[in-house]
């Protein structure tokens, strides 16, 4: 059961879902990969570490990904299951990949610290167990967990592009499309109101004043940083939700 627990548990397969067999061509980082047929495949559910690119250096485990992800489909084989929505903006087919044996490659990278679990809807499948991998190296403190570069950052320390970030809302705006949570003026994290209503399962104003924990992909304009989030796994309400982010509190 521990070996289960560390290591490579099949995921349960669902019937209905359908998977193909791909030749991997190329393994680009530790979340994408081309096939032999062309075909770019990005490992929904999860993000890896970047590799270096545009004159900035590889981030810290970004080649550890790369090579485990390689490692993991050394046969050249992988069983590719499409998420729901299966494209991403870049044209990519968004899916979960097993090896032939069953292995989820996702919860693999997960339990090794190599990556944190995404949850974008509506391709949220598996995340119960994304979660539950990303917790058993979280708590172990393997992989990125055990890194400062990768501790959430300061609200007014945010750049752009992915991370972890804890902060104090200091406003609400509740408009007719969206919720907009403020923390000061270098901060604010975006909900579209049909996706707080459908998926998130307490009121916005419970946020007011709320330290939180984000995680996502930020955009940056002047000493603004935006977080556009559609799934309540990406915001973590420090001393309410499951310890994540806000362990160290």
């Amino acid at each position: 059961m521990l070996l289960c627990l560390l290591l490579f548990c099949p995921a349960p397969v669902f019937a209905e879902i359908e998977r193909r067999l791909g030749e991997v061509a190329k393994i680009v980082d530790g979340d994408t990969l081309i096939l032999d047929s062309g075909e770019a495949i990005r490992l929904v559910g999860i993000n890896t570490p970047e590799m270096a690119r545009d004159g900035r250096p590889a981030e810290p485990l970004a080649l550890e990904a790369r090579d485990t992800l390689a490692a993991l489909l050394a046969d050249g084989q992988a069983l590719i299951e499409n998420a729901t929505q299966p494209l991403d903006r870049h044209g990519r087919t968004l899916a979960h990949l097993f090896r032939p044996d069953g292995i989820h490659v996702q919860e693999v990278l997960l339990r090794k610290g190599l990556a944190s679990a995404v949850a974008i809807a509506p391709n949220d499948r598996y995340l119960d167990r994304l979660i539950e991998a990303e917790s058993a190296a979280h708590h172990a403190d393997r992989g990125l967990w055990a890194l400062d570069y990768y501790a959430p950052k300061a609200q007014d320390k945010v750049g752009a592009g992915y991370q972890f970030v804890r902060a104090r809302l200091s406003r609400i705006e509740m408009g007719k499309k969206w919720f907009s949570f403020s923390a000061g003026k270098s901060l604010t994290v975006l909900v579209r109101r049909s996706d707080w209503t459908s998926r998130f399962d307490y009121s916005p104003i419970a946020l007011d004043q709320a330290s939180i924990a984000v995680r996502g992909w930020f955009s940056k304009k002047k000493t603004r940083a935006t977080l556009v989030i559609n799934h309540p796994f990406m915001l973590e309400r420090c001393g309410i939700s499951p310890l994540r982010l806000c362990a160290g509190d």
